[in-house]
Order: structure tokens, then C-alpha cells, then sequence
């Protein structure tokens, strides 16, 4: 084999590192976004540079054909023995290893000045061999004290990057078993050509640049070798995942069922409560009724008498009347008919209404941002004379309902805030729990159904409402909805108290 053959040889090495760096370059930008890849393409690059650098060396002629050659091999030895190393670093999952790139890299570029200037070699000597039969000749430079550290630093370089690939392949790895093989190659060929430099080898070649080959298929190998485990490894939890889902599926059927079930009770639950609700409050003034009337068969019934029992008869009737009503409200779906509305003119009816017993003024404080929202009048006008009415009475010794409306500045969408406070004698711990709870109520002509009635209407305009109160102190109950017609429902809970 002749230098020329040789030489032609490790072109096309050349040429074969730097396809494999610009295959896995492009594997990385195309979506395989590992630093492995990275690495791995500067790394084919370096060896592409030092393989074309030996290449030169079998035919070059003059000293600066060799000492340019030189420079260009070990120019990429240097970079692709920081890069390797950082490469396995990597590879085994180092941790803290950017700052050790750091300083492999700081290290390389400070040799790389060195070779620049020519002060690796302090001469150079052609040596021919006989290889295969034939001649072959080349250039070895003399090595300074500088590439004896060079190469004493290379050799440390490459044996770490073995070792870390060997602790990969020991901590469940596997495919760093085909790098390794690459990699116990790349060490007696680098001892070889450090042998060869030095005078300590006769009658040989280089071989790194063919052992970088071999390295370089193998940790394209180890590369690939990955992504079929990881392909498969997706493919087992992939069907895991499968047959998780159709138990789940199963479950999910089962729990439904059950939901179901559960949810028929406490239907059945909710109509017992509301059915024997609606018979005790019925109940009381039918039996009122049931007694007026029997006092009305007296024939002895003096004229004052009866028509004090008719009075109680009609009173009795109109709470019938007003527990219906109520009812009814309570019960069907509301239908919003949104237009635009002034709340401070809404508030404002009730200080035009007759004087109440003890006075109670309404004092309403709207921001002009927040006036005009887009509601469905008739419904809150009901809110107001629910909630106004209910501080009215809240106030045995009169005073003054403040009804506050603001915009909402802290909700997820534009919002109006409405707080009506009273300085009544509040509620109970235990009423307050209970204020929303249908026909629970404190007041002997009460429904009960007065706030779930204004919760519902609230909700079905996408708000929320909330009550606080301190016994002696007064209430306040707070409104938030959109001002526009909402996108989509309400988020917030549909009610709560607080203390």
C-alpha cells in the first residue's frame, strides 16, 4: 500500500466523519432535541479535520507540507479530545458538567495556541516504513515539552471518557456497550501514534485516524441503539397505558352507575325534604284557617269578634298566596332577558317608596364605570326588594341601608361588585349558616325562599353571592357578575357565607 493509497484512504475517512457529523447536526435540528447530538456532530467534525490532516501528511514533500499537516491533525485531536470527553460526560449523565466543559474547553483553546504558533514541535523527521510490502512515507514532528503535556492531557482525556462510558453501561445503559467497544480501541491506537512521535515505536503508522472510524460508528450505533430501547419502552407503556384505559374505562362505567344511583336518591331525598318543607308551612295556616272558620259557625259570635277571624282568614290566605308565588319563582328555570340598566336608579326606587316604620333611609353610592350593566330588569328588581327589604327589617330602630356598586377590578372578567350593609342586629352564628337554606327563615310571615330565590337569580346572570354578618353588628351581602353577558359560566362558587 503505498503513501498516496494511504493517504486516499484516509480521505475518504475524512469525508465519512464529517457525513456522520452533518447526519446527526441534522438529526438534532429536525426535532431530536439532545445535546448528545451536539457533541457528537463537533466530534465527528474534529475527527474529520485530523484525519485530514494525516492524509496530507502521506503527501506532502517539503517541511511546510508537513509542518501544515501536523498542525491540522493535532488541531482536531485537541478539540475532539475536550469534545469527546464532554461528550461522555453527557452520555452518562454527569451532573455539575457545564463547569467542567468549561475548563476542558479553556484548556483546549490554550493548546490550540500553541499549535498555531508551531511550538509543539521543535523539528521534524520523514521516516518511512514498509506497510503491506510497500513504502510508505511520512513526517513525524519532534515533540516540545508542550505536546508532551498535550499528549499526556489527551491520553487523560480519552481514558475518562472510556470510564464514564463504562459506568453508563454499568448504571443499566446498555447501549454504551457498543461506544465502549469504539472507545477500547482508540486507546492503544493512541498510544501507538504518541509511541510513534516520541521514537518509542519503530516500523509502524498512525492509527487514530482509523480508530476514530471505528469509534464513530460505534457511538452512532450507541445512538441509535437508544431510541429503538426508547421506542420500545414507549411502545410497552404505550399498551400498559391501553389497558390501564380500558380498566379505567370499566371503572369509570361502574362509578357512573353508582353516581347515577346515588344521585336518583338523593333526588328522591331532596323531594321528601322539600315535600315535608311545603306541608309544615302550609300546614300552620290551613290550621289557623281550619280554627277561624269554626269560630265563624258560632252562632253566638259577636260582630267585632268575626270580623277579626275574617281579617285572620284573609291574612293566612295571602301567606298561602306568598308561599306559592314563592314557590313557583323558586322552582322554574329562570329565563334572562337582558337589557341595559341603571342599578343606581334601580336602588334609588326605594327612597321614593312610603316611609317606613322606624325610618330607614337608602343611601346609594354607584360608580359611574359600574352604573348601567346589562340585566334582566324584572328579576333585579326582586333582588333589590328582597335584600333591601330584609336590612329594613334587620333595623328595629331605623338607620341607613348603604347599597355600594363598583366594578370589580380583582375578577377574571369585567365584573360589577354590589355590597348592601346594614346596621341591624345581624345573625347568628347558626342563622348565618343557614340564610340560604330554602324555607328556613327568622320572620313569623317569613317564606323562607326570599335569598335561595335571589341566589338563583344571581347564578343564572353567571355571579356569585356571599354574606357576612356579626350578631349585633349588621350584614352585608355581596354580589359580583358580569357586566356584559358572559362567554361562559361563572367559575366561583355559587354561594357562600363567611363570618
Amino acid at each position: 500500500m503505498s503513501s498516496e493509497v494511504l493517504a486516499g484512504v484516509l480521505g475518504a475517512w475524512s469525508v465519512t466523519h464529517a457525513a456522520l457529523g452533518i447526519y446527526f447536526l441534522l438529526a438534532f435540528a429536525l426535532g431530536r432535541r439532545e445535546r448528545e447530538l451536539v457533541l457528537f456532530s463537533l466530534l465527528c467534525f474534529a475527527f474529520a479535520v485530523s484525519s485530514l490532516g494525516e492524509a496530507l501528511d502521506y503527501v506532502g514533500h517539503t517541511l511546510a507540507a508537513y509542518v501544515f499537516s501536523d498542525t491540522l491533525t493535532h488541531g482536531g485531536y485537541i478539540v475532539g479530545a475536550a469534545v469527546n470527553l464532554h461528550f461522555a460526560m453527557a452520555f452518562a449523565r454527569v451532573k455539575e458538567r457545564r463547569a467542567i466543559a468549561l475548563v476542558l474547553y479553556a484548556v483546549a483553546f490554550g493548546f490550540e495556541l500553541v499549535n498555531l504558533s508551531g511550538r509543539l514541535w521543535v523539528g521534524h523527521t520523514e521516516l518511512t516504513t514498509m506497510l503491506f510490502g510497500s513504502p510508505v512515507r511520512f513526517s513525524i514532528g519532534v515533540p516540545s515539552a508542550a505536546c508532551d503535556l498535550l499528549y499526556g492531557v489527551g491520553f487523560l482525556e480519552t481514558f475518562g471518557a472510556t470510564m464514564l462510558l463504562l459506568r453508563a453501561y454499568f448504571l443499566g445503559r446498555k447501549e454504551a456497550l457498543s461506544a465502549l467497544v469504539g472507545a477500547g480501541v482508540i486507546l492503544p491506537a493512541l498510544l501507538n501514534d504518541v509511541g510513534l512521535a516520541s521514537g518509542w515505536v519503530k516500523h509502524s503508522v498512525g492509527l487514530l485516524p482509523h480508530a476514530f472510524l471505528l469509534y464513530a460508528f460505534s457511538v452512532a450505533s450507541a445512538l441509535l441503539l437508544r431510541y429503538r430501547i426508547a421506542k420500545g419502552e414507549l411502545e410497552s407503556a404505550a399498551t400498559t397505558l391501553r389497558a390501564r384505559t380500558e380498566e379505567l374505562r370499566h371503572s369509570h362505567a361502574e362509578l357512573q352507575q353508582i353516581q347515577d344511583e346515588l344521585s336518583s336518591k338523593r333526588q328522591l331525598a331532596v323531594v321528601g325534604e322539600l315535600a315535608a318543607a311545603i306541608a309544615h308551612e302550609v300546614r300552620n295556616p290551613l290550621a289557623v284557617i281550619v280554627n277561624a272558620v269554626a269560630g265563624l259557625r258560632r252562632s253566638s259570635l259577636r260582630p267585632e269578634d268575626r270580623a277579626t277571624l275574617l281579617d285572620i282568614i284573609e291574612e293566612e290566605a295571602g301567606r298561602l298566596n306568598r308561599l306559592v308565588g314563592d314557590l313557583l319563582r323558586f322552582a322554574r328555570p329562570f329565563s334572562v332577558s337582558r337589557q341595559r340598566v341603571s342599578l343606581v336608579e334601580m336602588a334609588n326606587r326605594f327612597n321614593d317608596a312610603p316611609e317606613s316604620q322606624p325610618p330607614v333611609e337608602v343611601r346609594v353610592d354607584g360608580a359611574p364605570d359600574a352604573e348601567t350593566v346589562w340585566v334582566d330588569p324584572n328579576l333585579f328588581r326582586l333582588v333589590f326588594d328582597h335584600l333591601i327589604s330584609n336590612a329594613r327589617q334587620s333595623m328595629r330602630d331605623g338607620g341607613t341601608v348603604d347599597v355600594r356598586i363598583r366594578k370589580d377590578e380583582n375578577a377574571a372578567e369585567p365584573g360589577v361588585r354590589i355590597e348592601i350593609v346594614d346596621s341591624g342586629h345581624g345573625m347568628p352564628a347558626d342563622v348565618r349558616r343557614r340564610a340560604l337554606d330554602p324555607f328556613f327563615t327568622t320572620r313569623p310571615s317569613g317564606t323562607g325562599l326570599g335569598l335561595p330565590i335571589v341566589q338563583r337569580i344571581v347564578q343564572a346572570h353567571g355571579g356569585w353571592l356571599a354574606i357576612e354578618s356579626a350578631e349585633g353588628v349588621g350584614t352585608t351581602v355581596t354580589l359580583h357578575f358580569p357586566i356584559a353577558q358572559p362567554s361562559s359560566p361563572s367559575q366561583r362558587p355559587p354561594a357562600s357565607i363567611a363570618s
